[in-house]
């Protein structure tokens, strides 16, 4: 269940117990039956290039508070994942983009602290407005090849490392 807990029925209220339901331990409803699903939890990443650099944010939140990685977040309720990164785009870097153009999309990595089940990068161009650090980042800069900062996620490491090797 990947942490995530239900103690009362979405649909009548009454107390769940953990049972064996579709090959899985499950909250099901002592009451009327219904077992509780899970939804993943999807985010967004973006690769931004620039003049051989790429745009990388300073966490100012855990995970990951003080290490760097690319613009990310998740996908609210009734958005596209294009929008989403617009949108987080803009609100941690004060940059609007361009179409956003799909990468890559990648697993959660138990390892690495991340909270996303599936993280689908996009790789977009800035457009318009003025960098500078906001929402929950403590700093964003333009890096070049030869003088990279820590990092954090694995989905930020592989894209680098695609970025290094000339891949992307």
């Amino acid at each position: 269940m990947n942490g995530r807990v239900a103690h009362f029925c979405p649909a009548c209220g009454a107390p769940l117990e953990l049972q064996e339901r579709f090959g899985k331990v499950r909250p099901v409803c002592t009451a009327c039956g219904r077992v509780v699903f899970f939804d993943p939890k999807v985010a967004v990443v973006a690769f931004l290039k620039m003049d051989d650099r790429v745009l990388l944010v300073k966490r100012g939140v855990d995970p990951g508070k003080g290490r760097w990685a690319f613009p990310a977040g998740f996908v609210d309720a009734g958005e596209s994942p294009e929008e989403a990164t617009r949108r987080e785009v803009l609100e941690e870097t004060g940059l609007s983009i361009s179409r956003p153009r799909l990468l890559d999309v990648f697993s959660r990595d138990a390892h690495d602290g991340g909270t996303a089940d599936i993280i689908i990068a996009y790789m977009a161009d800035p457009v318009s407005g003025e960098l500078h650090p906001d929402d929950d980042v403590e700093a964003a800069a333009w890096f070049d090849k030869d003088h990279l900062p820590e990092m954090v996620f694995t989905t930020t490491e592989t894209l680098v490392r695609r970025w290094l090797a000339g891949v992307i």
